[in-house]
């Protein structure tokens, strides 16, 4: 069966997984794959880069995707953690351009650990929305304590915050969807890591994104078309 869990960008995101009581059952290998584009403003310029997820209900030992077009360059998908199900390739900031990324069609190629192989395309559209830029970051240490707003993105359809222990690490915060362009996180906030502990003088980064779905009437959590987002730090 299909389940939903919080992973990887800290929504929820469509993981399948698979379950029968039967111990004879034979798992079919079911994915999905998504290619969304991220932007950010660095350096008062408006930047691009892409970002691939691969999720299986079986674990996987090769993940890699390729545009359709045939001078497309094909990408490793590194495994997420210690999560043999999920695939990632995210951008470091030598990745950014100042051009956008190319639409289209795009083919994941997966393998299981069983050597079965399976591939699934998602794609990538044309719609874009604006850098999202952080206006207000006040950080009260004694409280633990951070209130934030941002401008206004237009056509987005949900504002996210994460904090993570690095760009793309372990998530050990992670917001409901949210409306409006402001946020006061507590120590009290629903949505923290209640298996992780907060480390004293560790510096922790805080990103807040705006998320734009290839279907705005299906939020199924994957199917992202763009995520602006601008990072902060902050030392616990």
């Amino acid at each position: 069966m299909k389940s939903k869990i919080i992973l990887g960008l800290g929504i929820s995101l469509g993981i399948l997984s698979s379950c029968n009581d039967n111990d004879d059952f034979e798992i079919r290998f079911d994915a999905v794959g998504d290619v969304y584009v991220r932007c950010q403003k660095i350096d008062n310029e408006v930047k691009y880069a892409p970002v691939y997820y691969a999720f299986s209900n079986i674990d996987m030992s090769d993940a890699e995707v390729a545009h359709t077009d045939d001078d497309s360059p094909v990408i490793a998908l590194s495994k997420l953690g210690e999560n043999a199900r999920s695939f990632s390739a995210t951008p470091s900031i030598e990745d950014y351009s100042t051009d956008d990324i190319k639409n289209g069609d795009y083919n994941f190629s997966l393998t299981s650990t069983d050597s079965e192989t399976l591939k699934v395309s998602d794609k990538l559209l044309e719609g874009r929305i604006d850098p999202i830029e952080i206006t207000k970051f006040e950080y009260k240490a004694e409280d633990h304590e951070i209130n934030m707003e941002w401008n206004t993105v237009e056509n987005r359809d949900i504002y996210h915050i994460t904090i993570t222990t690095e760009i793309d690490g372990q998530i050990i915060f992670s917001s409901e969807r949210l409306n409006e362009n402001k946020f006061l996180l507590k120590e009290t906030s629903r949505g923290w890591d209640q298996n992780y502990e907060m480390k004293t003088g560790t510096t922790y980064v805080v990103s807040v994104s705006a998320y734009k779905f290839e279907n705005s009437n299906q939020q199924s959590g994957y199917h992202i078309n763009q995520e602006s987002v601008e990072y902060r730090e902050l030392e616990w």
